[in-house]
């Protein structure tokens, strides 16, 4: 049996407070107050730094007396981003073929055309090539010589005096044509002689004619080392089209699901794993590969240690044991690794830890000596907020975004990553929290009438108002920060969300 798998390592609170330091424990810390070694043992050993006496004999005392006398002190969202990113290392760039799949990747260089686009005189429309002298109309009836369709490089034979071409979007154009007019700037003659009438005279030299290099000069920077590739940019299209073939990008991290278990039998249709899916599925839909690492126990034959072996980079370790039973510190301190910090001040989410244990290269995708650890609570609401504001931030910067000259320049911190802000209005009443910034689900939507953002929440408000959300089908879309305080934050007051979804549309129109 490993040794993950078969302590929990008990401390007086007061002495791993003086270990903690900066919101953490180290492996060599547990290791020298503790057990000298990780091992399985009948009964856990604790000791005493002081003259002080149990009111309860310390065989009795419970996992739950001992987690319950001290509360961990509570960091903000900021530190919290600030420690994990110091925890990350450079992202690793690899070559990827010019395909969809690079859809998503940041760039891991920058990115220059090898030939222009176009390589040769070609037409902008489809239409008839024709010699102009400036100044001179042109206008009256032709006769068709031949059809050069784009794709066959036809465009070197020179146009007889009086005639002209019919070319396709795109086609070479003949060496000696100046112009091309629109097909509709023209009409069939009505003799039947495969002749062409010019409806419009004014054509000018030029026109509709695309010289070569004039969308991509040679040398041109297409994309730009810390660029993303969205679908919305068009840069894989521009890429293949200037003949870049294989690209550069920061490879995204693989993250590992692992769903804890207080107990019973060991089947995973036995587990609720709604947390799983609903975990998974938003990875997924950021573009990062996962890992069901099943289901393992919070008891001394889980054994994490085994499922922390899969080849992956980050681990997100959903608890569905009661808080008490997984004892985090003994779990990551038995692997050599650090627990940065415990609880966060954010409502929902505020159990979410963060830790990183080493590794062996083999052990992880990209040969990383860590891995980065974050326990998410069971509860749907706080595991979507740890999700949102800690993981997402920092599977993009392990993913390379801020990676780019500019951003390198501004030193930017992670709190720049994640979700994107932006500024909407209460549509009611949001009740505050004294203590901790809350981020509430809610439903944003875009008025046609007045161009602003209205939030409405999806638990609290006018009950009409929520009825009608449901009764369309319309799911939370983003995270309003209501920043803690006393009473509530007024309707039509204006603050800030994280949109988790598209926008829609709505009348929407607050009169404050």
């Amino acid at each position: 049996m490993s040794a993950i798998g078969s302590i929990s390592i008990i401390m007086d609170f007061d002495d791993m407070e003086n270990l903690r330091g900066d919101s953490c424990f180290t492996a060599t810390q547990l290791a020298s107050q503790s057990q000298p070694q990780c091992q399985q043992q009948s009964q856990a050993r604790h000791h005493h730094y002081g003259n002080h006496a149990h009111s309860v004999p310390v065989h009795t005392i419970t996992s739950t007396q001992r987690h319950s006398s001290c509360p961990r002190a509570m960091i903000s969202v900021q530190e919290a981003l600030r420690i994990i990113s110091s925890h990350i290392t450079s992202p690793v760039a690899i070559d990827k073929p010019v395909s969809a799949s690079i859809i998503g990747s940041v760039i891991a260089e920058d990115v220059h055309a090898t030939t222009m686009v176009p390589t040769l005189r070609c037409s902008a429309v489809d239409g008839y090539a024709v010699v102009v002298e400036e100044g001179s109309p042109v206008k009256g009836v032709f006769p068709g010589t031949s059809v050069i369709n784009a794709g066959i490089n036809s465009g070197s034979k020179p146009l007889q005096l009086g005639r002209i071409a019919k070319v396709t979007s795109g086609a070479p154009i003949p060496s000696n044509a100046n112009a091309v007019v629109d097909l509709e700037d023209t009409a069939l003659d009505r003799s039947g002689k495969q002749s062409v009438q010019f409806l419009n005279d004014k054509i000018l030299v030029g026109q509709n004619v695309q010289e070569p290099g004039s969308h991509i000069p040679l040398g041109y920077q297409i994309v730009a080392c810390g660029e993303s590739l969205s679908v919305a940019s068009g840069a894989v299209g521009l890429l293949a089209k200037a003949g870049i073939h294989t690209v550069k990008v920061f490879e995204k991290p693989r993250v590992g699901i692992l769903s804890v278990n207080g107990g019973g039998v060991n089947h995973r249709n036995q587990i609720q794993r709604d947390n799983y899916l609903a975990i998974s599925s938003c990875l997924t839909s950021w573009g990062f590969d996962t890992v069901d690492l099943g289901v393992t126990h919070s008891t001394p034959d889980g054994n994490l240690e085994h499922h922390l072996g899969v080849s992956t980079d980050v681990v997100l370790i959903i608890n569905h044991a009661p808080k008490a039973e997984l004892d985090l510190n003994s779990t990551v301190g038995c692997l050599g690794g650090t627990v940065h910090f415990r609880r966060v001040s954010m409502k929902p989410g505020s159990q979410t830890s963060f830790a990183t244990v080493p590794v062996n290269a083999e052990s992880t995708s990209k040969g990383r000596k860590s891995k980065l650890l974050f326990l998410l609570s069971c509860d749907s609401k706080s595991a979507l907020v740890g999700l949102n504001l800690l993981v997402l931030p920092s599977l993009q910067k392990l993913s390379g975004s801020g990676e780019s000259s500019r951003a390198a320049a501004a030193k930017p911190s992670m709190t720049q990553l994640g979700l994107p802000r932006v500024a909407v209005v209460l549509t009611h009443h949001f009740p505050l929290d004294a203590m901790h910034t809350e981020y509430h689900l809610a439903v944003v939507t875009g008025s046609r009438s007045d161009a602003r953002l209205y939030a409405t929440s999806i638990s609290v408000g006018p009950v009409d108002v929520r009825g009608s959300l449901v009764s369309s089908g319309i799911h939370p879309n983003a995270m309003v920060i209501l920043q803690a305080g006393r009473g509530v934050g007024i309707k039509g007051e204006i603050v800030e969300a994280l949109l988790m979804g598209p926008i829609c549309g709505s009348d929407t129109r607050l009169i404050c």
